[in-house]
């Protein structure tokens, strides 16, 4: 099985994220902090924590003057522990997702970005050996092509995510990780926005994330993937190119839908594992088996075609929640690099199936 299961674990917070996006289409991106959740909530001790977190400082290897300096403008923010707490149900099937997601307007928009940094993409791919089409797709469902990347003060958001007990340890690591951004001068204080949770700039990095894998490609000497979009575009090719053994494939695709045999049912069971470890997305592929045995099995691409007599990895999905709504997918190892980014099966098949119309 692919040897970086676990590092997914540790992108488990972004789904988080997501899943409140994607109920965004049936509710309010803002809550007033009214819920039952909040009516009990204690935000007195707020000013108590901040004082623990400069406490902390020469745990991470940074000044507690410098810390201070920096958490002591900012107030809890009601509307952070509410978007929280506070996520509308997710009603959307499949399908409505998809439709929503995939729309004629950011597929439209999208080919304008590619014609418009055609030469810029060529050479992050040429760099990084990712498919610039991937990188659009990313961009494209992350903020809307860098026009939505969100306005909350990124030090107040993770301020009062570390405060909420549910969370506090990836938290805390997180906004240490954001004060070392602002000392290493990539953004000034000023310009360090992002989501409510704390992802930032135009491919949502969360700030563990940016120091791994945010690039400099316009050699400034900073990265800064707010408003440069040369270092923004790099930073997600870079971060799907992967991490040790686990490299993205500029040879293959990230899979494709597949209409299943007509005894389906009865080898579902012979296909599908269970599988201890990585995240809820993971869980639900298949085992690992050559192309050629999807194609032996009698699933065949969307024009009724035989499915190439390759050997190379793949997986099953079943996506849907009922029957006649269910529709299946082979993905590739690639596609486990789009789980890396953000681990939820919605999420990576509208990559994948928004990266298509790129092509």
């Amino acid at each position: 099985m692919y040897n970086d299961l676990n590092y997914m674990e540790s992108r488990f917070f972004k789904i988080l994220i997501f899943i409140f996006f994607l109920s965004t289409f049936k509710a309010s991106a803002h809550h007033s902090g009214n819920c039952d959740a909040l009516k009990d909530y204690d935000f007195t001790r707020f000013e108590d924590w901040k004082e623990e977190v400069i406490s902390m400082s020469s745990e991470y290897n940074l000044d507690s003057s410098f810390v201070s300096e920096l958490v002591k403008p900012y107030e809890i923010n009601k509307n952070v522990i509410g978007n929280d707490k506070c996520q509308p149900e997710f009603t959307l099937t499949f399908s409505e997702y998809l439709e929503k997601r995939i729309s004629d307007l950011r597929i439209k928009n999208g080919l304008d970005k590619k014609s418009k940094y055609s030469d810029l993409l060529k050479n992050i791919e040429k760099k990084y050996n990712v498919q610039s089409r991937f990188i659009l797709s990313i961009w494209g469902l992350e903020t809307a092509y860098g026009e939505i990347t969100g306005n909350y003060p990124v030090i107040e958001s993770l301020l009062t995510m570390s405060y909420d007990q549910r969370r506090r340890n990836y938290f805390t690591k997180e906004l240490f990780n954001a004060f070392k951004i602002i000392k290493d001068g990539h953004i000034g204080i000023v310009d360090f926005k992002g989501s409510w949770a704390g992802a930032m700039g135009q491919n949502q990095f969360m700030p563990s994330s940016f120091l791994n894998y945010a690039q400099d490609f316009n050699n400034d000497g900073k990265k800064n993937i707010w408003t440069d979009i040369d270092d923004s575009l790099a930073s997600i090719a870079r971060y799907l190119y992967g991490v040790g053994s686990n490299k993205w494939d500029s040879n293959y695709t990230w899979g494709r839908e597949v209409i299943p045999p007509k005894n389906i049912n009865l080898i579902e069971p012979d296909l599908f594992i269970k599988r201890d470890k990585g995240c809820l997305a993971i869980k639900k592929l298949s085992k690992k088996i050559p192309l050629s045995d999807f194609r032996s099995y009698g699933f065949k691409k969307m024009n009724g075609k035989d499915l190439d007599n390759l050997n190379i990895d793949s997986y099953l999905l079943k996506m849907g929640r009922e029957k006649g709504d269910f529709r299946y997918f082979i993905v590739y190892r690639n596609y486990l690099n789009i789980l890396s980014y953000n681990c939820s099966n919605y999420y990576a098949l509208s990559v994948g199936l928004l990266s298509d119309e790129f092509k």
